[in-house]
């Protein structure tokens, strides 16, 4: 029995909101053979059926081209981004020859809904791009990227429990890069509340998944999942930033807890960056491996200037305050003031080595206020070695290692 326009439509993204993409395309050639009626051109049934395959590829994060390419592309240009596009202009250009209100409506919002698949392929290809470049990552940019695609993301009907999935996606990735945002500033509770809500939002798009079959198409697992790879790649990034956040507030949860409640938690959770940290000391036999936060200094109006501004120069004991510090051990805070503090990116991996009084400090930014170091009685016996593995472990805090996984 035939099938009104509606119900095809309602069939359709059913499927994909249940990640059931084979049945939605199988469903939509079924269709295509019934063939409505002249107000639902045939091209329209071959733009869903890709639209159905590339959705399943993204949720698969394989953003790269495969053996089965549906299209011929140019090389340097993303897989999906590339068909994204095309179905893009070829519902344009399709919009243009119907009449029919309700097909016309349907064409407009999946227009819009690939707007901002195209919007989220170019904010996976950025993090891919950072992680590459072993940079300084700036939080606040990337939030601040998402939330101008949450702005974009409104009721779409017919799509709109598709749309559901999108929205748990943007808030869980959203919650945790403001978390890494204050990590870098060092505030606890800011910290906890995005890292409590990432999960909260995490938990919301874990269960769109539930009673679903086994995850058939990601070949980076080889274990069965009823997760998409996508939702994999957001778990370990999400575990990464627990295991941040156990690091740079292990004090403060050590005094609410125990000692070896969070050394208890830390191994039954894989949270290893504190053990990364003492295995990095023990490695290179360093009296102390330490995170420092820096503060910054403010500026305040001089009225000998003509109203113009100065900056007050802190006290190294007050400007810098240890973080976590494997042992405790006397730090000259005026000896790491020495550093040269240099924002340009040839200066973003440099490592500082400084010697006061036989006392050698390996000296690297995580980011702009945050300073690991690695102190050593005397030289360091393999220079090299160490600044290798400095450089290794500060890549890891700065999540580099997790953003070049994510488009595999």
């Amino acid at each position: 029995m035939p099938k009104s326009q509606e119900e095809i439509v309602r069939i359709f993204f059913n499927y994909l909101s249940k990640s059931n993409y084979d049945e939605a395309k199988e469903f939509m050639e079924r269709q295509r053979l019934v063939f409505l009626n002249n107000a639902w051109p045939k091209a329209m049934f071959d733009i869903l059926c890709d639209f159905a395959l590339a959705e399943k590829n993204y949720y698969d994060t394989n953003f790269e081209p495969s053996k089965n390419k549906m299209l011929e592309r140019k090389e340097d240009e993303n897989y999906l981004d590339f068909v994204y596009k095309t179905l893009y202009q070829d519902l344009e250009k399709l919009q243009t020859e119907v009449d029919d209100n309700y097909v016309i409506k349907f064409m407009t919002t999946l227009l819009q809904f690939i707007s901002v698949r195209l919007q989220l392929l170019e904010l996976y290809d950025k993090l891919y791009e950072i992680g590459s470049s072993n940079s300084w990552i700036n939080f606040s940019e990337l939030s601040e990227t998402v939330k101008n695609i949450q702005n974009d993301l409104n009721n779409f009907s017919p799509v709109d429990q598709v749309l559901r999935i999108v929205r748990y996606e943007l808030d869980c990735i959203q919650c945790l890069f403001k978390c890494h945002e204050h990590l870098g500033e060092w505030s606890y509770f800011d910290s906890l509340i995005s890292l409590k809500e990432s999960s909260d939002a995490f938990i919301l798009w874990e269960k769109c998944y539930q009673n679903k079959e086994s995850w058939r198409f990601g070949s980076l697992f080889m274990s069965k999942s009823i997760l998409p790879p996508l939702l994999l790649w957001f778990k370990r990034f999400k575990h990464m930033t627990i295991s941040k956040f156990m690091l740079y507030f292990y004090g403060i949860l050590v005094r609410q807890s125990s000692l070896r409640e969070v050394k208890n938690t830390s191994e039954t959770k894989n949270l290893h960056f504190f053990t990364k940290m003492q295995q990095l000391k023990q490695k290179a036999e360093a009296l102390s491996a330490m995170l420092v936060f820096e503060s910054p200094e403010y500026a305040t109006d001089d009225d000998s200037s003509n109203g113009s501004q100065s900056i007050i120069k802190m006290d190294p004991y007050i400007k810098y305050k240890i973080i976590i510090s494997y042992p405790k051990v006397p730090v000259k805070f005026d000896v790491v003031e020495k550093m040269k503090i240099n924002e340009g990116e040839h200066s973003v991996n440099k490592i500082e080595i400084i010697t006061d009084e036989n006392i050698t400090y390996m000296i690297m930014r995580v980011d702009l206020k945050i300073i690991f170091i690695l102190c050593f009685n005397g030289k360091p016996k393999n220079e090299e070695r160490e600044k290798a593995s400095t450089l290794e472990f500060v890549s890891m805090l700065r999540c580099h290692k997790y953003f070049t996984s994510v488009n595999r």
